[in-house]
């Protein structure tokens, strides 16, 4: 017997309807969803994306109050960060003959070197301490070396390969972070083949690019309450005099930022006369005329040398009134990374001067133009920080 399509199009709904029936009386599932069954469902599925996004502002929540809590302890205030997190762990050990001290809380586990600024209190400034503490409270291993000729504000090509020692010490990939002067030889080490490939990333805080270009600005600018910083490099750098006494006068004269020179030799005679120049142009006039002991000393201590070798991504933050060491070394940095491939990130503080804040009085002017959009910025770039280990 033959059936016409018209015949087969209309007993197809009533099979399906008689395959329904038979279903029901056999009890068997799947051929229909019962409509108190299908809205539970809806019910349940409501309430795991509610718990998810309650999950999600909760994780939120957590990171803003950890960000702000970081940036209270950085700036002076610690209890918020040190009664939710609660004590750090501090030792001291040694690695090859430099003292290293160690940081960790109960949730420490990236490590990270910090290499401390030109300064005669090194990995005992209390900023650096309170730094080091607050970075350990949110997750780092923090480990901060004390380097006894930075201390003595001298700052030599050696340090590189103490920074690169100290970080092969830790004996994992680990993050380098710097600050002021201490950001040439960080970044010189995190720059060697030997590391480079184990540097996870870099935050530079208020370090230069070029030696050169600073040592020029520090000598050559208005006078400003950090003009004794040439009379510091002075006698950092005497020790390139050939003579003892040629070494001893030039300190001499460093620690009373002038006096007699007559005695010199022609050669310190030559490095006196560098930190005399009065114009950009006349300082490296003097610097060529100068020894090439330091030429050569101040390109060991540039990164703007040693930046093709870098590659570890970069966190880059300066002050903008910086009077120690110029803005620009930071957005020349920065865009040299750029330049070669590097990810990195810029942010410029009107809220710090060299290292230290500098905070204006509080009014309407100063909350709507200083310091809202200020604390975006701070807490932006601390987020950067914490997110990224």
């Amino acid at each position: 017997m033959r059936i016409t399509r018209r015949e087969l199009r209309e007993s197809i709904p009533l099979l399906a309807e008689e395959g329904w029936r038979d279903s029901q009386r056999a009890g068997a599932p799947g051929w229909s969803v019962r409509p108190k069954h299908f809205a539970g469902l809806l019910i349940e599925a409501r309430l795991t994306v509610f718990v998810l996004i309650l999950l999600v502002i909760a994780i939120l929540l957590r990171r803003v109050l950890l960000v702000v809590f970081l940036a209270l302890k950085i700036l002076g205030h610690p209890a918020a960060l040190d009664a939710w997190r609660g004590p750090v762990l501090h030792q001291t050990i040694s690695r090859f003959g430099i003292p290293v001290d160690v940081y960790g809380g109960s949730e420490s586990d990236s490590p990270i070197l910090i290499v401390h600024g030109v300064n005669p209190t090194g990995k005992n400034s209390l900023d650096l301490v309170r730094i080091s503490e607050a970075l350990a409270q949110v997750g780092y291993a923090v480990y901060v070396p004390d380097f006894a000729d930075m201390k003595k504000q001298h700052l030599r090509p050696e340090e590189a390969g103490n920074v690169k020692a100290v970080f092969h010490s830790i004996g994992r990939d680990a993050a380098i972070a710097c600050f002021s002067y201490g950001c040439g030889p960080a970044l010189v080490a995190a720059a060697d083949p030997e590391i480079r490939n184990r540097v996870r990333f870099a935050v530079a805080f208020g370090g230069y690019y070029d030696i050169r270009e600073t040592l020029e600005y520090v000598v050559t600018a208005p006078e400003s309450p950090l003009a004794y910083l040439k009379w510091v490099y002075l006698g950092a750098n005497a020790d390139l005099a050939a003579d003892a006494r040629d070494q001893q006068q030039l300190r001499k004269f460093a620690e009373d930022h002038g006096g007699a020179s007559e005695n010199l030799s022609p050669d310190a005679q030559s490095l006196l006369q560098i930190f005399f120049a009065s114009s950009p142009d006349d300082f490296r006039l003097r610097l060529r005329a100068g020894p090439e002991a330091l030429r050569r000393r101040l390109d060991a201590l540039s990164p703007s040398l040693y930046i093709n070798g870098l590659r570890a991504p970069l966190i880059l933050i300066h002050g903008i009134n910086d009077p120690a060491i110029p803005v620009q070394q930071s957005i020349e940095l920065a865009k040299a990374a750029r330049a070669n491939g590097l990810a990195s990130s810029l942010t410029l503080l009107r809220m710090y001067g060299h290292v230290h804040p500098i905070l204006p009085k509080l009014g309407a002017t100063t909350l709507l133009a200083f310091y809202i959009p200020e604390t975006f910025r701070f807490l932006a770039v601390l987020n950067e920080v914490v997110a990224i280990q």
